[in-house]
């Protein structure tokens, strides 16, 4: 090969060279522009990631104006209560030490410690106020009481609801202020009362001159019960002695209350729960009107039924209370027919009263339409009384069978 030909030859193989080595860069560019490209393409997803983002917070928060949670008066009175508890877990060493005592906290303490928001967050009104009541209902548990004030509305007890002014009448059905006390009276009244955790319905016989509510439970137990069965010396067989105070009926109500009724037969384990444990903080231990009464006896004050009380924390209605449920002028007498007339209390069944015959020791009162003696070994239903304390809140309602008043 002459010098002209290898010099062509390595021209050529230079030019491929070039050609390859501009290839590789036009490569190297290509795959470059590709890296900025799928780069820009990332940045621009994230900003529109992050501007989505940004647009629902913010919708979000726009939405979160005109659809924040809508509160009643009871459900902050309830968001209250729970914040006093959780203040008294923290502060247990100011709780009430004795049974007569009330601890108040006040709602501006609780927003302070942080248990709770302000109360224009929960119901946009500027004029409200409220605290919490504590009292010991045991050794080892508490009743609060939240008590709230926004312009027309407060939080009621049901004893202020029964001694209302317009509630009060002279004549017909309705609330009479009599011994007082503040008494239902008459056929057609508005006293239904039930606890809102429970099914079970209830009556307000009255408000007491002590401030408690007087309750009978509008439903019968569902077994039959012997006043009581002790053999009694004075007509000499078991027919029972007419005395509340060591009687069955006393162990039973005591059973009842306590959840612990039963026998070796469990006969008595389908009894109806008349109280739930919470319930049960509402109620108030009371002198019970226990005393005989002669079937000629015509006071209706109970000074009869009250000279031998007994405590407890349910009973039976004594009779004076079923006589002056009605307002019949002529039921005037403990056995007086006249006495079911426009009276409530009155039903189409036999129940057991609190008190036993003066006359005859082993017969006591019940109603069947009107007051009568029945041996005290006959078994019949039973309606419980309790006393409420003037703490136990009116959640709703207007008294009537329909729409009762719940208890908180």
């Amino acid at each position: 090969m002459d010098d002209k030909e290898l010099n062509s030859v390595e021209d050529e193989e230079i030019l491929d060279d070039d050609e390859e080595k501009l290839q590789k860069k036009l490569e190297v560019n290509d795959t470059r522009n590709d890296d900025n490209e799928f780069r820009e393409k990332i940045i621009s997803m994230f900003k529109i990631v992050l501007l989505a983002l940004v647009i629902i917070l913010v919708l979000g928060f726009i939405i979160s104006l005109f659809t924040r949670k809508k509160y009643t008066y009871s459900s902050v009175e309830d968001v209250m209560k729970n914040a006093a508890i959780d203040y008294f877990k923290d502060n247990s060493g100011k709780l009430p030490k004795t049974d007569d005592q009330i601890v108040q906290v006040g709602v501006d303490v609780l927003v302070n410690g942080h248990y709770m928001k302000k109360l224009d967050h929960y119901l946009k009104e500027d004029n409200c106020s409220g605290k919490v009541n504590v009292e010991r209902a045991t050794t080892t548990t508490y009743n609060y009481t939240p008590i709230l004030s926004c312009g027309k509305y407060t939080t009621t007890a049901l004893v202020d609801v029964v001694r209302k002014k317009d509630n009060i009448v002279n004549d017909g059905y309705g609330v009479y202020y009599i011994n007082n006390e503040y008494v239902y009276r008459g056929l057609k009244v508005d006293n239904y009362v039930k606890f809102n955790d429970s099914s079970v319905l209830w009556r307000i016989v009255k408000v007491n001159s002590d401030n408690e509510a007087v309750l009978i439970s509008d439903t019968k137990s569902k077994n039959k019960f012997p006043w009581d069965s002790r053999y009694n010396n004075s007509v000499g067989d078991t027919s029972g002695i007419g005395i509340f105070n060591n009687s069955e009926i006393s162990s039973i109500l005591n059973s009842i209350y306590n959840n612990t009724l039963d026998d070796e037969d469990n006969y008595y384990s389908t009894e109806l729960s008349f109280l739930t444990n919470y319930d049960k903080t509402k109620v108030v231990e009371f002198d019970s009107c226990v005393g005989t009464r002669s079937e000629e006896d015509t006071t209706k004050d109970g000074s009869t039924e009250c000279a031998v009380q007994t405590k407890t924390k349910m009973s039976l209605l004594p009779v004076y209370d079923f006589m002056n449920a009605s307002i019949d002028s002529n039921c005037i007498s403990s056995v007086r027919p006249d006495c079911q007339n426009y009276n409530y209390l009155n039903s189409n069944y036999a129940y057991w009263l609190a008190n036993g015959s003066e006359e005859r020791s082993n017969r006591v009162y019940a109603v069947s339409s009107y007051v009568y003696s029945k041996v005290a070994n006959a078994s019949l239903p039973i309606r419980p009384v309790i006393h409420l304390n003037q703490n136990a809140m009116v959640e709703k309602g207007k008294g009537t069978i329909t729409n009762p008043y719940i208890i908180r």
